[in-house]
């Protein structure tokens, strides 16, 4: 099998990702039959202005939240008791929130209530009633539990205090949203997993319109905030800030109609094929509050009601200070104009003996230019013999007429080139958990391969990458695979020509994230597996392939992928005119190669095997793989 080797040419976003602490073997949960919250994941916005992912920390993790009013008596008695219970859900690894979602509520009133209150918690503004559109609550307070599957685990009363309205008991004798959360956090459900609320009535979006009122400070601030302000800020990836009112109302028209026709924020995964840590997507009715705040001239609002701007991390690097780092060796000069560029810096591995790391950050030397980054390790040479053959730093393949040389394979079968780690920008460090790392193999050289999109003016870019090595036992590690074909053979003008490739799984593994790859004629793509009984298992569609927005996709838990099942995966490719992306006008016949008038069909995913002597099976069931034609069935 020839050009199997990873360092050159390939152009696929490698994730970060965690692991859940509690295991990766997934199991069937007591709230499988529980409704599905649609909340984990979500960005939302605090009254300090912090933003938030819930449900994903360093792993996927339960949510708390409870719906509170500034005028509810009920709800505000409950105070010193809920800032008990949230300290104990923090204890146990559950993110807790109050909600404030009224909007007749402005965010300065709400700030002052959670102060008089000595609120400790944060408190969520749900400007838009998107929270409460998720979870229907109907009474205030009411406590929501939702688990790792973002099922809606339990929801109710915070205890049984209030027997009706005005009656109140002597002695409180059941606990059940401080209950609900522990028997959550611990893998279990609750005793109850719904009880009757009692308190004020939840009327608050009863005949209301966000689009009758939205205003900037109010409404559009802390949705940009949660969503968009991480790459749209002074110095980072996004063309221009979107931190201030003035910055984004002279693109309101704009901002409505990327946000409309799914352009921005970028994702590309099918909703519903598969559950993705870092989903980065808006609801219908968040576009509507963009579309009616556009439409209604972007009204600023009372600046009494601003939302503080969201703060980002100070340090360079996010976990601390790393056990090694990474760094292109020089800067590199980033010319103004041209041609986006996929350059290859060569940076010597200075450690002999093997490491396991177990968290990996990246830092773009300048964000302004930095698309994306790929982390390799070569122990081949060949890398090292192509920066050396180019005066410039690093070298290139992309668009040239350089030939990738074949990969190569020590005798246990491993690729001695491999990807260890990517960054796109809004991607989070992994943090592995205890007992699981990633293997990095001894000696060779790291490759960066870095895409830069040039921004108009000339720049230098010195990037780095930091490493984190395991302080203690390793009981499994992360092996990374490819399934594709190189039998490809496009005919001009051909608009549908179709691959299958798939692989069986020999052994039980988890799968935790998945990277298709091809190049400018690829227009969709889809992959499911098989399992053993004959149920399919959804691992990612795409609908309108991208090249210039590839990435990989990390599952918010692993997929549990049996022996005996089996992943298939089935590739679009258009070749003719009416494709826009397509780098010849009259479209030629195109074979596989590395270079971008090339094509390539490869899906790329990481797995943990349940032992680790079943990783040399499954890497020959992936060679298999492309033994096969790939021609479609």
């Amino acid at each position: 099998m020839s050009k199997q080797g990873p360092f050159l040419g390939l152009v696929v976003l490698s994730s970060v990702f965690a692991v859940p602490a509690a295991g990766l073997a997934s199991s069937a949960s007591d709230t499988e039959t529980a409704p599905v919250a649609r909340i984990t994941g979500m960005r939302v916005t605090d009254l300090a202005g912090s933003v938030h992912r819930l449900g994903i920390e360093d792993e996927v993790v339960p949510v708390a939240l409870v719906f509170l009013d500034t005028e509810c008596p009920i709800a505000n008695k409950y105070a010193p008791r809920l800032n008990e219970i949230a300290r104990a859900a923090t204890q146990n690894g559950t993110q807790f929130f109050g909600v404030v979602s009224d909007p007749s509520t402005s965010a300065t009133a709400a700030r002052e209530h959670r102060a008089k209150y000595a609120l400790e918690f944060p408190v969520l503004f749900d400007a838009s009633g998107e929270l409460a559109a998720r979870l229907v609550p109907t009474t205030v307070p009411e406590a929501f539990v939702v688990d790792t599957k973002d099922r809606v685990a339990y929801r109710g009363r915070i205890d049984d205090r209030f027997v009706a309205l005005g009656k109140q008991r002597a002695s409180i004798t059941s606990h059940d949203f401080a209950d609900a959360i522990a028997a959550v956090a611990s893998g279990a459900a609750p005793q109850d997993a719904r009880t009757e609320p009692v308190g004020c009535m939840f009327e608050a979006w009863d005949g209301a319109s966000i689009e009758e009122s939205v205003t900037y400070h109010r409404d559009v601030a802390p949705l940009l905030a949660a969503n968009c302000v991480e790459c749209h800020r002074a110095g980072d990836v996004g063309p221009f800030a979107l931190d201030t009112y003035d910055d984004v109302r002279r693109r309101a028209k704009m901002i409505a109609h990327v946000t409309r026709t799914r352009t921005m924020p970028p994702w590309f995964a099918a909703d519903g094929y598969g559950h993705f840590r870092d989903e980065r997507t808006l609801s219908r009715s968040q576009i509507d509050v963009l579309e009616a705040w556009a439409a209604a001239g972007a009204p600023e609002g009372d600046a009494a009601n601003v939302t503080p701007p969201p703060t980002f991390p100070a340090q360079r690097w996010r976990l601390g200070e790393p056990d090694l780092v990474v760094e292109m060796p020089v800067d590199y000069e980033v010319p103004a104009a041209g041609e986006d560029i996929y350059r290859y810096f060569v940076i010597p591995n200075e450690f002999v003996d093997d490491q396991a790391v177990v968290a990996i950050d990246f830092r773009p030397g300048d964000p302004s230019v930095v698309h994306h980054c790929i982390a390799y390790m070569d122990w081949t040479g060949e890398a090292r013999r192509s920066d050396d053959a180019t005066p410039a730093p690093g070298f290139s393949v992309f668009g040239t007429q350089a030939d990738a040389p074949d990969s190569k394979f020590d005798a246990s079968g491993l690729d001695t080139t491999s990807q260890i780690a990517g960054w796109a920008p809004g991607t989070q460090p992994y943090v592995l958990p205890g007992g699981v790392a990633q293997r990095l193999k001894g000696g060779g050289d790291f490759v960066l391969e870095i895409h830069y999109h040039l921004s108009g003016t000339a720049t230098t870019d010195r990037s780095a990458l930091a490493l984190y090595f395991a302080d203690g036992p390793v009981e499994r590690y992360t092996e990374s695979l490819v399934i594709g074909t190189q039998n490809i053979d496009i005919a001009p003008g051909d608009p549908e020509y179709l691959r299958h490739v798939w692989m069986d799984v020999p052994s039980d593994m988890n799968v935790i994230d998945v990277s298709p790859h091809m190049h400018n004629l690829g227009r969709s793509v889809e992959v499911l597996a098989t399992l053993p009984d004959g149920r399919e298992e959804p691992l990612i569609r795409i609908d309108d392939w991208d090249f210039r927005w590839q990435g990989a996709y990390t599952y918010r838990t692993p997929v549990r992928l049996p022996a005996g099942s089996r992943i298939d995966a089935f590739f679009v490719f258009d070749n003719s005119s009416e494709n826009v992306f397509n780098p010849s006008d009259p479209p030629i016949r195109v074979r596989e190669g590395w270079r971008t008038f090339d094509e390539m069909c490869l899906f790329y995913f990481t797995v943990v095997p349940d032992e680790p002597e079943q990783a040399g099976g499954i890497y020959r069931a992936m060679f298999e793989s492309f033994q096969r034609s790939g021609a479609p069935d």
